[in-house]
């Protein structure tokens, strides 16, 4: 029986995953690693911290399945975005990666957009710029460090350092190759208009390939390190939201997964690129060949209700399964209380890191659960933010999937088929994101027919949750209210936030 091994590069940890030729996760294993913060506002990791995780994980997975390495028939590679390794010409870093989450590059996207004008972005790209992307993050190198990119023979993407460990080639694939911002996202290839604005040798963009594609074996060194069989073959793989997408059977146009987890993410597939005129949603290359899909990113989405449970709440030893009892304590529309939910500043549809959260409309009788509820019923509004994007460009779903820790509560499942006012399926896909790099290798060495019985496999929904027409019409005049505080509050942020922390 032939075994697959899906490996998921995230922020803060690796996790790898078996799965049998019959979609059962096998195994998982999991290892952690820091975030390097140097500077304030900055966010950086070490890759060859990335690859003892992952040399780590892919031991124990491949252990506690119990198979034989030599069953493992591919191998697949999901990502962290947007983030940027300088290799050098014997493949090592020649710095420590840039993440998605870094932020030094705030005065290099302001003077990117004012070169290149909204609607030249939006042709070249269909995207917004954001600091920590790729071409941001690159025209800061230029500035500050010439030096890096002298000696930089190639710009990689985060999960592609672990391929290249791997098998010795330099590639990435079209989902994160569009991710840079230096990607022509309709036609799926690098873009000279694009890298010549952000001052990129076209030299230093290594190869694409979509995302199935088989891009190189396991060499020696690297099967002795990994336990994974020499001359396995590796898929290009992609980046953590398409690819999570096809772990939960995401793959094709008419189907819409509304994610919460540490962030949050309203996700569509598209058969022809299409993006917002104003640019507060992304749109970037599926991991489907001939796909696109379209992105709406909150920054802050479970990790409000974290930061509810530990900062606010902290010592109280509640957890997750106490805060949603105490959400349904009290009715819609948490008695008035409103909460935006901006702690990281926001993407979709503000596109402001100067944004912060907001506890609106606080009064003597509010309390710990009219709190929960509120940062629940925020996230679920943030959501609908990036849904009326897509309603308003012509973007319909004919079903909604929910996806993340966040969306396994009945409570906030309710809420937010309330707020979308539409019925949704909370998807039970474990690891998702690992899991859908295992099935792109199955469908890529032939394990799988095709991405659609794989997926069939795997992709499993609970229970139809519908809108409470009541409740759906009480969250109608809440969401209002909710969208009309941040023009109010847009100048607040910004003067707050200068010389302020970050």
């Amino acid at each position: 029986m032939p075994f697959l091994l899906g490996i998921d590069l995230g922020t803060q940890s690796v996790k790898s995953a078996v799965l049998d030729d019959e979609g059962r996760v096998r195994s998982v294993a999991q290892a952690e690693y820091p975030i390097l913060t140097p500077r304030v506002g900055w966010a950086e990791q070490e890759p060859q911290a990335w690859w003892r995780a992952a040399c780590q994980t892919t031991q124990e997975a491949i252990a506690r399945a119990g198979v034989a390495a030599a069953e493992i028939a591919g191998v697949g590679l999901a990502g962290q975005m947007h983030g940027t390794v300088c290799i050098d010409r014997e493949g090592l870093p020649v710095r420590p990666a840039i993440i998605w989450a870094d932020g030094r590059s705030g005065a290099e996207v302001a003077e990117l957009m004012a070169e290149l004008g909204r609607e030249r972005l939006a042709r070249l790209t269909g995207n917004p710029l954001a600091t920590g992307f790729m071409a941001a993050t690159a025209c800061w190198l230029r500035r500050h460090e010439p030096e890096t990119l002298d000696r930089t023979a190639a710009l990689l993407l985060p999960k592609d350092y672990i391929r290249l460990r791997l098998t010795r080639h330099v590639g990435t694939d079209v989902t994160d190759a569009a991710s840079t911002l230096l990607f022509d996202v309709a036609g799926r290839r690098w873009s000279p208009e694009m890298a010549q604005a952000a001052g990129v040798s076209l030299d230093l963009l290594p190869r694409v390939c979509e995302s199935h594609e088989i891009c190189g074996t396991v060499t020696r060194h690297a099967s002795r390190d990994t336990g994974i069989p020499l001359h396995a073959r590796v898929v290009a793989g992609g980046g953590d939201q398409p690819v999570s997408a096809v772990g939960n059977g995401v793959v094709e146009p008419g189907t819409l997964l509304a994610t919460i987890g540490t962030g949050g993410q309203l996700f569509t597939p598209l058969a022809q690129p299409s993006h917002d005129p104003e640019l507060r949603t992304h749109t970037f290359c599926h991991a489907v060949p001939g796909r696109w899909f379209i992105m709406g990113a909150m920054l802050s989405a479970g990790l409000c209700l974290r930061w509810l449970r530990d900062r606010v709440f902290g010592g109280l030893g509640l957890d997750y399964a106490a805060f949603s009892e105490a959400a349904a304590q009290t009715g819609p529309g948490a008695e008035g209380l409103v909460f935006l939910p901006y702690l990281l500043g926001e993407r979709t549809p503000h596109m402001d890191p100067h944004a912060r959260g907001v506890f609106f409309g606080l009064a003597l009788r509010h309390e710990r659960s009219h709190l929960v509820r509120a940062v629940m019923e925020g996230v679920a509004f943030a959501l609908r933010d990036s849904l009326e994007i897509f309603r308003s460009i012509g973007i319909s779903a004919r079903q909604i999937i929910a996806a993340g820790g966040g969306a396994q509560s009945p409570v906030w499942q309710q809420i937010l088929a309330d707020v979308l006012g539409a019925s949704l399926a909370p998807v039970q896909t474990a690891e998702p994101a690992a899991c859908g790099a295992a099935i792109l290798a199955g469908w890529g060495t032939g394990v799988f027919p095709s991405l659609q019985e794989a997926t069939a496999r795997i992709a499993r929904v609970g229970r139809m949750v519908g809108p409470i027409a009541e409740n759906a019409a009480r969250y109608d005049e809440r969401y209002a209210f909710f969208r009309s505080l941040y023009p109010l509050l847009r100048e607040a942020f910004r003067r707050s936030s200068i010389g302020g922390p970050q």
